[in-house]
């Protein structure tokens, strides 16, 4: 009986590890069946929407673009006229704007043809006049190139109208053209502290002349010297000295003692941040938040961290130095010819996006970006080894900006300012992204730019690349 007692211990022993190696399987074939069923769903949904992509693409394969194809015109008898044109981004009511922007979301304003001292562009049967000047353009490529820097971008703007003079982007490997854009945002630096001043004149009543406590050298981020108090520091800088050298921890003292995280917060609004601007191309938002954290506000108002700017966003706040205090609303397209050589569109009038400042706190400003060339951090890149200004009667200004970034990875190295002589303006910014070294500074590549354009341009001669 013990004998057959064992047996049957044994037999259930095996019984149980039987079932157990049939669960197991079971879960391997239920968990199988289940990623089977998963993955035929994702191939279900993604063969649809390829079919659907497929379809979209197929049926707008048309000269031109992707906006509205018109394979043929009837007239009222139902006649079928002759197609003179394949692709029409104008509404049945008429220019249609939209249609335009829609078509410039996927793909870039081409600037290779030019006609009459401006850049034209053939979209099916119509002709796109922009307001870009061929001669900053052309300088401003040929500067990057020659320099090799690994990625490069300028915006320019006339500061009274908004018009749109210069809009280059560069990347050494042209794979990857993708990752710099002037209508992206990138860490802008000690460009922040143009906001800061501007708080800190119009509502603080700071002026050149204040002076700022502190201790440490000019550069850095020692946390004991950013928490003292503004009036405790050995060493004193003016303000418009700490703009033009680019002081960081008086900056960031002026930030935390006396401009504060909302006003600092309202300010940024005022110049536009975090709000859309409207442009025909596919512009982003320039962000900005102003943390609680008083050490991280100063590192704000400073320009280490929370902020970031596009490069034509950076050029209308440069712009809005030397026109009085006016946020002007950009534009790059000056008209558009039919196909039968009429103009459809004509841009007229100048759009105030805001007032951010007065015209006696842009006129501060101005003159601290002035020094900031002949005094300042920007003046290697305007004086040459003889120490002359290499833009004789010209009033350039600006504000330099350096921060490292990790999108593209590398420094960068910025400016943002203008330049006036007899009348003619400009404002602009700069944008180099080196690593790990560089060639050029963002304020070198301004300088060169604004030299094409106030002494290359009246002795220029365009050609047209291609003719009609």
């Amino acid at each position: 009986m013990e004998r057959i007692k064992d047996w049957k211990s044994y037999q259930k022993i095996l019984n149980r590890q039987k079932r157990k190696k049939n669960n197991f399987a079971s879960s391997i074939k239920l968990i199988g069946f289940l990623i089977f069923v998963i993955l035929l769903a994702y191939g279900s949904v993604r063969m649809f929407y390829l079919g659907k992509s497929y379809i979209l693409i197929r049926s707008k394969q048309f000269q031109g673009t992707g906006i509205r194809p018109i394979n043929s015109i009837k007239d009222k008898d139902g006649a079928v006229k002759s197609a003179i044109m394949d692709f029409n981004p104008f509404l049945d009511a008429g220019f249609s704007i939209k249609s335009l922007k829609t078509y410039f979301k996927h793909n870039a304003p081409v600037f290779n043809e030019i006609k009459d001292g401006r850049y034209i562009q053939k979209i099916g049967g119509y002709t796109i006049v922009y307001t870009i000047k061929p001669v900053i353009q052309k300088e401003t490529e040929k500067t990057f190139k020659e320099y090799a820097v690994p990625f490069g971008v300028m915006a320019a703007v006339n500061p009274d109208t908004g018009a749109v003079l210069g809009l280059v982007s560069y990347s050494r490997n042209k794979k990857r053209m993708n990752e710099i854009s002037g209508l992206i945002p990138y860490p802008p630096g000690s460009l922040t502290k143009i906001i800061t001043a501007s708080a800190a004149i119009e509502s603080k009543g700071f002026y050149p002349g204040f002076n700022i406590c502190y201790n440490g050298g000019i550069y850095g981020t020692n946390k004991s010297y950013w928490k003292q108090n503004i009036s405790t520091g050995l060493n004193r800088i003016s303000f418009s000295l700490a703009f033009a050298k680019s002081c960081d921890v008086a900056f960031g003292k002026v930030a935390g003692f006396y401009v504060g995280k909302r006003l600092l917060m309202n300010y940024f609004n005022k110049f536009y941040f975090n709000k859309n601007i409207p442009f025909i191309l596919n512009l982003q938002e320039s962000r900005a938040d102003v943390p609680n954290n008083f050490y991280r506000l100063e590192l704000t108002g400073a320009g280490f961290e929370n902020v970031k700017v596009t490069p034509l966003q950076a050029a209308l706040i440069s712009a809005a130095i030397i026109n009085g205090g006016k946020l002007v609303e950009p534009y790059i397209i000056e008209k558009i010819i039919g196909p039968d050589g009429h103009t459809l569109y004509t841009h007229r009038g100048i759009k105030v996006l805001d007032d951010p400042i007065t015209v006696k706190t842009a006129f501060i400003l101005k003159q601290m970006m002035i020094k900031t060339i002949t005094s300042g951090i920007g003046r290697p890149d305007f004086y040459n080894a003889y120490n002359q200004y290499m833009l004789p009667g010209v009033i350039a200004g600006g504000k330099t900006g350096t921060i490292s970034g990790n999108n593209p990875e590398g420094l960068y190295q910025w400016f943002a300012g203008f330049g006036e002589s007899n009348g003619k303006k400009i404002a602009l910014s700069t944008l180099v992204i080196e690593k790990p070294v560089w060639r050029i500074t963002g304020g070198g590549v301004a300088e060169k730019t604004l030299f094409a354009y106030f002494f290359k341009h009246n002795s220029l001669k365009i050609a047209s690349l291609q003719e009609n």
